[in-house]
């Protein structure tokens, strides 16, 4: 991709002197609503690491939706499309494999590279094919001198147990390649760390766990990080987030999309 400055992306048309302010440290761009908006996470990467850009509210009348790298939605650009009632994605002529589509309009993109550094549009529609169209961006540079590199956030992984999931169940957040010497994990509902989003925490320097008020009676942590969430409703649906810290503070994260099923 190219430079956040620039509109157009890598194989397309270079557009010359159509330049967007641009300020490497922020991650909010206001839409032409007030309620949908992106969330890059995190804003300024380390090569290597995944980014996740977050979509927040967005409204329950889209019916499709795609993502484009660079500033502006051109189909050369496009990195994929997806329907949110068949769950189906496209990929674009600009989708590289390292990139996933989340039904809830997100975009994970792993293992990034500074060439990644830029703008990503979001292009939305209804349900009377009204578009809409939204940007973030973020930013990635090389490891700082003396920075301790983290492992590849992509070796840390959640699979669903079972695949299909329907209202009513027991279901299981079994975590493959938990980091060593780990000072606390923690889940919440959603990419952000936020206390009222907490699902559970586990400190293994004092080996105990605490759980978020909203599911108090209906999870239980294991030591390995996986999670089991008791009797799921339909409103269980949507993004988990595991986040581990390690004893020399080296961070990991990984994200898995849940869709609940009516029976």
């Amino acid at each position: 991709m190219m430079n956040s400055a620039a509109l157009s992306c890598k194989d397309c048309t270079s557009w010359q002197g159509l330049l967007f302010t641009v300020s490497l440290l922020t991650c909010w761009l206001h839409p032409t609503t007030s309620h949908l908006t992106i969330k890059a996470v995190p804003p300024i990467a380390v090569e290597g690491e995944n980014v996740l850009l977050f979509v927040h509210n967005l409204p329950k009348n889209v019916k499709a939706f795609s993502w484009y790298s660079g500033a502006a939605p051109f189909k050369c650009c496009e990195i994929a499309s997806h329907v949110i009632a068949t769950n189906f994605t496209a990929v674009g002529l600009a989708h590289s494999g390292r990139e996933t589509v989340l039904n809830n309009g997100s975009l994970l993109i792993k293992s990034v590279t500074r060439k990644d550094s830029g703008y990503y549009t979001l292009r939305t529609l209804d349900s009377t094919s009204r578009p809409e169209i939204i940007r973030a961006e973020f930013f990635v540079h090389r490891p700082l001198l003396g920075y301790k590199k983290h492992l590849t956030p992509s070796q840390l992984t959640i699979q669903l147990v079972p695949l299909r999931v329907e209202e009513n169940i027991n279901i299981f957040l079994s975590v493959f390649n938990l980091p060593k010497k780990l000072q606390v994990f923690a889940w919440h509902k959603g990419v952000l760390p936020l206390e009222h989003l907490k699902i559970a925490s586990h400190s293994f320097l004092t080996n105990s766990t605490t759980l978020g008020y909203a599911y108090y009676d209906r999870v239980k942590v294991r030591n390995d990080g996986s999670l089991l969430l008791f009797n799921v409703k339909k409103k269980d649906a949507g993004l988990y987030t595991l986040r581990t810290v390690s004893v020399d503070l080296i961070s990991e994260w990984a994200i898995i999309d849940l869709q609940v099923n009516s029976k």
